[in-house]
Formats: structure tokens, sequence, C-alpha cells
């Protein structure tokens, strides 16, 4: 029997589109509609032939099918025997999942640290040492006149960005939509997204920080004796400071070019506070490009529970949160762990080769949905359900909204959802103890 076109929220990204349509047809999705690339990779990947249905367990070298019982019984062993077990992944969790995580890492005495470390935390960071001036995605889309993506191409990570909430949408007090708005690119090469923008500024790689100090000095009104700075002349950015300061909004979103170049969060702090000083002549905010659809979410949770955003030291019997010691990547290299338990990421994927391999190397449970060399690589994989696909659950916009994601289909197989796999280990722990 086919069922009409149901409403969805997409877990594909960051900006979670609530105004997605599937279709579902003998337990499966057979139609979308509104998805992007990313929407469409994400809700297809329910029928994936790359699904993980059963949980596994390494025995004699290869992974076999078993119980659940069974694979919470050596999942649990492997994660008492640890005397500092990492608990990382998190960002593609729901927000109970998330909790449950950190109650978990509590429990066990172990480190808990999300993607963030290695993505969009240090935005978090910059933003403690130099204030915050933000807004919600709606509040872009009716106000903003002017749109800055500094280090980021929308097209490729956030494919539904410009539709939905910037360049394209006619607004509350955007009326006329594109012919209303400025578009401006800051990157190191001409992006996607540049072709369709007012004005692109192919800065020299690295050279972020000094940009922005540059545009801070002339919007005090002091003297940049360089003829350009990053590549740039300075009559230029004369005109573009002169420019955003007559603009009724401006929305400048933070991408992991700025970040990931010299000068790191740094980069982040400075265009922090330019942010502020130009509040001083307009509305001016900034906004993280988060990737993952729950990455914000982690670091709120984290924060409400633990009073530090990522990369939480729980062995001391207190919590100690220190970025670049207690952070998952460090710990790795350094080999400061004993065991770790990988939810919702692949990070034998994602590290860099010379991390990977201590990864294999350590004991390791992996809960996640697909199939991936972090899976292949585990002693115990449990198969979990897709979040907004196959199990409910709670996530963060980018922009810091949260989203209740609902289930439209059956999990496949044995699949559980993420805070029930946790809930259940975390249950045999606490009768082992």
């Amino acid at each position: 029997m086919v069922k009409d076109f149901i409403q969805v929220v997409c877990p594909g990204c960051g900006l979670l589109c609530d105004d997605i349509k599937v279709k579902v047809e003998s337990g499966k999705i057979v139609s979308t509609l509104h998805t992007c690339a990313r929407g469409e990779w994400a809700l297809r990947n329910a029928n994936s032939g790359a699904r993980l249905t059963a949980p596994l367990v390494r025995k004699n070298g290869k992974l076999v099918k078993v119980t659940f019982e069974e694979a919470l019984t050596r999942a649990v062993d492997v994660l008492l025997k640890a005397e500092r077990p990492l608990l990382w992944g998190w960002s593609s969790a729901s927000v109970e999942a998330q909790r449950m995580g950190i109650r978990l890492a509590q429990c066990l005495g172990g480190v808990i640290d999300s993607t963030s470390s290695i993505c969009h935390g240090s935005s978090i960071l910059a933003g403690r040492e130099a204030g915050f001036r933000t807004a919600t995605l709606g509040e872009v889309k009716n106000r903003a006149d002017l749109i800055v993506y500094w280090g980021s191409d929308p097209s490729h990570s956030h494919p539904r960005h410009l539709s939905r909430y910037t360049i394209i949408p006619r607004g509350m007090y955007t009326q006329m939509g594109y012919e209303q708005k400025q578009l401006m690119i800051i990157d190191v090469r001409k992006s996607r997204t540049g072709k369709v923008a007012n004005q692109l500024l192919e800065i020299e790689p690295n050279k972020d920080y000094e940009l922005i100090l540059a545009m801070r000095m002339i919007l005090k009104g002091k003297n940049v004796k360089q003829k350009e700075v990053a590549g740039i002349p300075v009559k230029t950015l004369n005109q573009i400071i002169q420019t955003w300061k007559t603009q009724q909004f401006g929305v400048i979103f933070v991408g992991l070019g700025l970040s990931m170049s010299r000068g790191k969060y740094r980069n982040i702090e400075a265009l922090y506070k330019l942010v502020q000083e130009l509040n001083e002549y307009a509305r001016f905010v900034a906004i993280p490009m988060a990737g993952h659809y729950n990455m914000v979410g982690f670091n709120h949770v984290s924060t409400w529970l633990t009073g530090q955003p990522f990369g939480i030291d729980l062995s001391r019997g207190d919590t100690y949160s220190n970025p670049g010691e207690t952070t998952g990547a460090e710990i790795i290299a350094r080999e400061e762990f004993d065991a770790m338990l990988a939810i919702a990421s692949d990070p034998i994927s994602m590290m860099p080769l010379s991390i990977a391999r201590k990864i294999a190397e350590k004991p390791l449970v992996a809960i996640n949905c697909l199939e991936n060399p972090t899976t292949r690589n585990a002693d115990v994989v449990f198969p979990a359900a897709m979040t907004g696909i196959e199990a409910e659950g709670t996530a963060y916009r980018l922009d810091s909204v949260p989203i209740r994601l609902k289930k439209f289909i059956e999990p496949c197989g044995e699949c559980k959802p993420d805070e029930e796999i946790l809930s259940l280990i975390l249950e045999k722990i606490g009768a082992k103890h």
C-alpha cells in the first residue's frame, strides 16, 4: 500500500530542512520531494545495502553475528576494563543520545568528545573570548540585506542554504529578494557559490587574520599603510567597510576555511570582534556553518551537564576540559586512551592515517547505522536506527534552534535507537558495579 507524501525533517546537514516530503511503500522510502543531494543521500541510506542490521562481535579475527545480549556483555567488558576510555562522535546522534553518552562517560570515568573539536568547536572557543552576536535563520531570511560567506561554499556543504534562508527567498523586510540583497564571498579560491555573488574577494591563503585586522582598523578610522592586505587592495577594503556600515542587517557565515587556516580559532575571535564593532553602525551577526545535523546539539547538551562544550575529561573525578589536551584527536595521537566507543561517526576515515592506525590497535566499540572502516575494525558493533527516519529525537539546527525529528518507518533488522543502546549499556554497567 502506497501512502501519501508525509512531511519530515531532513537529517542530511545542519540546516535540518523541515519542508521535506517523502513517500513510503512497504516500509521503504520510494520517493522524496525538496531534497538536495545531501538530503537525498541521508534519507535513501535507510534502504542502503550498507546498513548494519544485527549486532556483531569479533571472534577469531572475524566479525560474526551474535545476540544483542552477547554484544552488550562484550561491550561492557571492554569499557569496564579500560582505565581511560574515549567516547567519540555524537554529532550525528540525537540530543537524548548525547545526554545518555555523557552519563556513560561519567559512570566510566572516561573522556567524551564530539567531532566539533576538529571542526566548528573553534567558533565556540572564539565566542567565549570575544563574545558572540548571532541570530536565527528566520531572522536572516526576513531581514538580512547583506550576506557574507567567509571560508565557506554552501553550494557544496549546505546546498539549500541560499535558496531557503539567504540570497534567494523574499523576506518580510526584503520583499525584492535577490534584487534587494548583496552576496559577498571571501575565500582563497573561486567557489561555486562565488559565481552568483555580487562581489568575490579571493584572498591569499593563511592571511584571514591580517585581513580582519585591517578591516577593523579601517572601521575605527585608522590608516592602513600597506597598499594591499592578503592580496586585496586597501582601497577595496575601504569601500567594503563603508558599504557594510550602511546596511540594515548583515550576516557573516563562518566556514571551516576560516578556522582551518593559520591562526585557527583566533581568526574567528577577530571576526567576532569585527562583528561587534560593526554593530555600532548596523545590525551584524555571525553564524558558524555547522555540517553534521546535531553538532551544535552536543555543544549545548555538554555545556548544560558539564559546563564545557567538548573535550571533557571525567577520569579525574571532576570535569576538566582543555582543548588540545583533552580533545579526541590529541588523546589518540598521544595514545592516552585504552579503549574507544565511536558513535554516529567514522573516525578511522576522518582522522589522519597515523591516528586511524592507533584507533584500530585499541579495543573498539562502534554504534552506527552503516558499515564503514570503523565498524569493520571494531570488536563490537551495534546496529543503530536512523534518527529522523527510524527513530524520534531532538536536534539543534546550526543557528541553535531545537528541532524535533520524527520516526516514519520501522527500523530494519535488529536496529535500535542510539539512546536505547546506550541505556542498555548503562543498565548493564550498573548491574556489574
